[in-house]
């Protein structure tokens, strides 16, 4: 086993499996994660939602246990199991106590290695995520955030599609796509397992080995980087309120750059601090929310700025954010500000490393986008390195109107367009 800096563990197993592995002494849990790296991106093209379908299906009984019997062998060792799907990667996560640690691994092995995967309990779920979509497309926030994604990587890129497919998509899924699904993408050539804890890594090591103990060949799923596209895209609700999210590429989760893109965004829209909540909500009134975020995919990335308001204040909260991008591409933050951003960073970065469940995260995540994992004082070190002038190099590099994709929702999509059409470059 492979010490990759004090108290990280690695190790891969025959099968192909990567372990990652980092003790905590002072606590009494173990938290679990498996990650498979096949999400959304790799739906094919017409059956979109099918990677989201086959992480339903894995919790609906194995080859030894019922649904039921999954649930109760967590709840029993008074523990949690769930599963998400993202873009990129599909991850299944548990966390227990010490002596629950041999039961949590043998149940998420087996749903990962021996699911069912039955006609019926296809029905059953297919029904659910239909629910799952409506829900979504009732949520304006969710939608115009489907919009934006659809419009910056454009030409149907798999990176633009929801992750919960289509219900036209869903409605056509059969039994032996998501069986041919998982016997392409759930082999552990594909799989990183993470764990945090109270646990020795030669013990994780050893009962990995009894549930993927085969060698097996795979290869990580083929992709493309997507092609960027532009300017307005509008849809139309019975709301009250227009949503609306500006969009712009970055990079990829490996990029170096990812430190000073973090300061950016905060500075202009991560928390109560940040000069567009201080500007847009503080000073003039003009929303409840506005914030900024980052996503990051193996090859792509965004900064995208998010806000809702009336109709008739549309035009102004527009001109207010493009004001402060503007004022952050002309002109170097003060290095106080930096200094504040960054501390803000690096106390919610060390603070999700309290417990078992954050590490485990934290590994998981970063080996599925391909990062190299870092020691934590150098991710501080990284992070209070950032200056003013490479925040303001990144603002005149990204921030730009001719790479923007502004996203509106609300009740007419002509009043919208006349409202925001000097605020993107539309073709």
């Amino acid at each position: 086993m492979q010490e990759l800096y004090p108290g990280l563990f690695a190790h891969r197993l025959p099968s192909g499996l990567y372990l990652l592995v980092e003790p905590m002494d002072r606590v009494r849990s173990v938290a679990l994660g498996v990650w498979v790296r096949a999400g959304s991106r790799d739906d094919p093209r017409d059956k979109c939602g099918l990677a989201h379908l086959l992480e339903h299906m894995t919790f609906r009984g194995t080859a030894n246990r019922t649904a039921l019997e999954i649930a109760q062998a967590i709840d029993s060792l008074g523990g949690n199991l769930n599963g998400a799907t993202g873009k990129e990667s599909t991850f299944y996560y548990t966390t227990v106590l010490e002596e629950g640690l041999p039961i949590a691994l043998e149940v998420l092995g087996e749903m990962l290695t021996q699911p069912l995967l039955s006609p019926q309990d296809l029905e059953r779920e297919r029904a659910v995520i239909l629910e799952e979509i409506r829900g979504a497309e009732d949520d304006p926030q969710e939608v115009v955030l489907r919009l934006l994604f659809a419009q910056l990587w454009t030409e149907g890129h798999p990176l633009g599609r929801p992750i919960l497919g289509t219900a036209g998509a869903v409605a056509g899924l059969g039994p032996d796509d998501v069986r041919g699904f998982f016997q392409r993408y759930y082999q552990p050539a594909h799989m990183i397992l993470a764990a945090s804890g109270r646990i020795r890594p030669e013990l994780l090591v050893e009962k990995a080995l009894r549930i993927w103990p085969a060698e097996v060949d795979g290869e990580p799923p083929p992709r493309e980087a997507p092609p960027l596209g532009q300017g307005l895209v509008v849809g139309e609700k019975d709301i009250q309120q227009v949503h609306l999210a500006l969009g712009f590429p970055t990079l990829g989760a490996g990029a170096e750059e990812r430190y000073g893109l973090e300061v950016l965004s905060t500075l202009l829209g991560g928390g109560v601090s940040s000069r567009l909540f201080q500007r847009v909500r503080e000073e003039r009134g003009l929303v409840y929310t506005v914030l900024t975020s980052t996503a990051y995919y193996t090859d792509a990335g965004a900064l995208v700025v998010y806000a809702a308001t009336e109709e008739r204040r549309l035009a102004e909260v527009l001109e207010l954010v493009w004001e402060e991008l503007r004022r952050i591409v002309f002109a170097p933050p003060e290095p106080a500000e930096v200094t504040r951003v960054v501390d803000r960073l690096r106390g919610s970065f060390l603070l999700g490393l309290e417990d078992p469940a954050g590490r485990m995260f934290r590994l998981g995540t970063n080996a599925a986008l391909g990062r190299e994992i870092l020691p934590i004082p150098e991710v501080e070190r990284r992070l209070k390195s950032v200056t003013p002038a490479e925040v303001q190099g990144l603002a005149r590099r990204f921030l730009r109107q001719d790479r923007a994709v502004l996203a509106l929702v609300g009740p007419s999509g002509e009043r919208l367009r006349k409202l925001a059409r000097a605020q993107v470059e539309v073709a």
